[in-house]
């Protein structure tokens, strides 16, 4: 075995993903082998100088206590996995060495640290991490099935696994989640291997307990790194009591087979929400696509696993990671080889719905360069409540929504365009628990809106009289006022509304905060040509109060600038170097009695910016305010003054009953507005409808009607619109639409029956200026 002192090759090793796309060798099955093949190869040549590179480097301080070189548990798995395929016996041998010596590592973990933990009263476990133990026990598997080990080698392995199975009971956590499952696939390992053993019947009975959490049942987690391991730990553990097709069969998992395909962005991977990291878990989705491709026979889900293989797995480096070449083993084993991928069609739609994804994904393709934008309105929800308030009440988990949640709702986690992030979420954390303010987790970090029960100080710019000095006072910086420990606070939330229409795709979701008393709905409008992203952020106090309301917007650079417009890009994540090829243009459209402006922050690990804009004022009950922002991603060539000047706000009648905007280019108007508040056409509850045409009115320019939303275009030759929820649509003095009456009974009050009229879901149609065109209707 050589030895090594290059530092550049060992933290290859660290990487569990390559850098950009590379080219397999072969087909793709054949190519998952050899990566793990030579992963392994290297960490064997290099096995000694990778020994004392982890002796060196292991802290007796960490909270994890004593870990183990994982490396060479990834080694012993894929050699054990060769052994089983190819028969070579130089790889039982060496499977044999990892699990013969592993626990001599112990002797570098010191005894004054093991005595300052009591779950080492019995010794320090060799296979004390949840996350690789199941690598020693598989391996041993493999081994013993096939007769390469002796009697007196397998009692010896056979008292790591017992220590190893025994460990696994001393820490609780349970329910749904990743950890869970994790130690569940130990335990049905262990007492599977060891039946005679004295406590095999405990270590079965508690991976019973666990696994029936989990099986056919929801994830009571919201994090795109966790939802990986999860997975894959679900499906390890299906595989070893042989029922892995019949796991296929939960409608759970079909559910999470479509519900990660469709959240896919154009860098070939799910956006990292909650406590995740940029493509991280990639490997285990990889698995995960691989096996539910094969299980369902969908050529959608072989698409999805291909991508990432080929976007994220570097094929041709000479430094390979053993833990993907551990997890490409069950790629091999899972795979379907014989189908052929298809990438999806469905562009913008819910993912999947309202109950338990609660995410929204716009798009306009599924290629590299397509436009995409991820809403996440997931709250921590009703479900899982055992499960949840075990782990509040066991561990540290304050600033979570449990678990692995952030404060996330409403909040646009990835915004891609060209090829380029524009927007991207905050990151996981700094150090454990959390770090200052609860980074990354609390609403501050996210692209939303913060509301908090209190005015901020808002200074006085030069030319305001809001002070009876003269001269510029500065306002309380923005992050001060609204920085907390960062402990969650749980909301609910709603979808109000989701459509998606050849011009514009729009969805309405409402943030519920009954502690602090306001309802927060955000309405997002994709405008595909010119390709735009409206914002209507629309806040409504459920009780007197002072409020403040700032939308945030992060970036890493702003390039350009001018009145109440920004042009940003995203250079880097962490360590990442990004494509700068596409900026993001933020325009507040809308800036009376307003306050906005630029701070310094730090996010996923590195300087950034968080641009805002906040409205701060007292609310009566029921009273709104409305924050507007338009994105506009585009070319870094275009100019970015010139797109500011083609937005402009519009003015509602009566005042305050909407929200709007107008965008112009040279061959159109149009125009988009939303109600402000939903309910403020309820005027009567003696009979029903309980609205007339004129308690719902909204009047934008020459375009009124009783809606929740307006979409319309004008040109000089003609007129197209869209209204949602709605009796009548005007231009000017013109009906273009009239729902016609209906008879309505059955009054509460008592009173005859009448005439009344109800709203349609939506009507869309349009007029030559002088002449009508025919009306359509329908979805497309």
């Amino acid at each position: 075995m050589k030895r090594t002192s290059s530092w550049a090759m060992i933290v290859g090793l660290l990487v569990c993903v390559g850098a950009g796309r590379s080219q397999a060798i072969g087909s793709l099955r054949a190519s998952y082998l050899e990566y793990a093949r030579e992963a392994a190869d290297w960490v064997w040549d290099h096995y000694d100088s990778l020994a004392e590179v982890w002796s060196s480097r292991l802290d007796p301080n960490s909270p994890f206590g004593y870990q183990g070189p994982g490396w060479f548990l990834d080694m012993a798995g894929i050699y054990s996995f060769l052994y089983e395929v190819e028969g070579n016996p130089v790889y039982a041998e060496r499977a044999k060495k990892v699990l013969l010596t592993y626990g001599d590592f112990r002797k570098f973990y010191p005894a004054s640290a093991a005595q300052r933990r009591c779950e080492y009263d019995d010794g320090v476990p060799a296979l004390p991490n949840m996350f690789t133990t199941m690598r020693y026990l598989r391996a041993y598997e493999r081994l013993k099935q096939r007769g390469a080990l002796t009697p007196a080698e397998q009692h010896q392995i056979e008292s790591t696994v017992a220590e190893a199975a025994e460990f696994t009971l001393r820490t609780q956590e349970w329910g749904p989640m990743n950890r869970t499952m994790l130690r569940a696939e130990a335990l049905v390992l262990a007492a599977r291997l060891l039946p005679d053993h004295p406590r095999s019947r405990y270590w079965k009975m508690y991976c019973d307990a666990m696994a029936y959490d989990n099986w056919g049942n929801w994830e009571i987690e919201d994090a795109m790194l966790y939802h990986g391991v999860w997975l894959y730990s679900l499906l390890s553990y299906a595989d070893a009591i042989g029922k892995l097709q019949e796991l296929f069969h939960t409608p759970e998992m079909y559910y999470y087979s479509q519900y990660f395909l469709n959240l896919m962005a154009p860098n070939g991977m799910i956006p990292d929400f909650g406590d995740s990291q940029l493509n991280s878990s990639s490997p285990r989705f990889l698995a995960f696509f691989e096996a539910a491709a094969s299980a369902y026979r969908d050529p959608q889900l072989k698409w999805a696993a291909q991508t990432i293989a080929l976007q994220f797995v570097d094929f041709n480096s000479r430094v390979k990671s053993t833990d993907l070449g551990y997890i490409l083993t069950d790629c091999y084993r899972w795979g379907a080889e014989d189908l052929e991928a298809k990438a999806p069609q469905e562009l913008s739609m819910e993912v999947m719905e309202d109950v338990q994804g609660k995410k929204i994904v716009f798009r306009n393709g599924w290629e590299p360069t397509s436009t995409y934008l991820l809403l996440n309105y997931r709250d921590e929800g009703e479900s899982g409540t055992v499960f949840k308030d075990y782990l509040r009440d066991t561990i540290p988990i304050e600033e979570e929504k449990v678990t692995h949640g952030h404060a996330d709702e409403n909040s646009i986690v990835a915004l891609v365009a060209g090829g380029a992030f524009l927007l991207h979420d905050g990151g996981y954390r700094d150090y454990m628990p959390s770090g200052p303010f609860g980074a990354y987790r609390q609403d501050y970090f996210h692209n939303r809106v913060c509301v908090r029960q209190e005015k901020i100080w808002m200074g006085q710019k030069p030319g305001e009289a809001r002070l009876s000095v003269n001269e510029p006072v500065p306002a309380q910086p923005l992050l001060d006022f609204l920085h907390n420990s960062g402990a969650y606070r749980r909301v609910r939330t709603q979808k109000i509304d989701f459509l998606t229409l050849p011009e514009f795709d729009y969805s309405r979701t409402r943030l519920i905060d009954d502690k602090l008393g306001y309802e927060w709905d955000r309405v997002l409008v994709y405008v595909k040509k010119p390709e735009t992203f409206v914002v209507f952020d629309i806040v409504k106090a459920t009780v007197e109060e002072y409020f403040t309301a700032a939308a945030l917007w992060h970036t890493r650079k702003i390039v350009a600038s001018g009145p109440h417009w920004y042009d940003t890009l995203y250079d880097s994540l962490q360590t990442v170097a990004l494509p700068t090829n596409y900026r993001l243009l933020v325009l507040f459209p809308e800036s009376r009695f307003r306050l906005e402006g630029v701070e310094e922050e730090r996010r996923f690990y590195q300087k950034e910016l968080v641009i805002y804009q906040l409205a701060s004022q007292h609310l009566e009950l029921g009273e709104n305010v409305a924050l507007t922002t338009v994105l506009i991603p585009h070319p870094a060539e275009q100019e970015s003054q010139s797109l500011a000047g083609q937005v402009r706000i519009v003015e509602s009648d009566p005042a305050g009953a909407a929200v709007g905007i107008e965008i112009r280019d040279a061959q159109r108007i149009i125009l988009v507005a939303a109600k402000r508040d939903l309910r403020s056409h309820v005027v009567r509850d003696n009979r029903r409808p309980r609205y007339t045409y004129d308690s719902g009115r909204m009047r934008l320019g020459q375009w009124e009607c009783d809606g929740d939303f307006l979409y319309a275009e004008s040109t000089p030759e003609e007129l197209r619109y869209t209204a949602v929820n709605v009796t009548a649509v005007k231009y000017g003095e013109t009906a273009l639409f009239q729902q016609k009456p209906t008879t309505y009974g059955l009054a509460f009050d008592g009173s005859p029956d009448g005439p009344g009229i109800g709203k349609v879901r939506y009507w869309r149609d349009g007029i030559s200026l002088g002449r009508p065109r025919s009306t359509r209707t329908g979805r497309r």
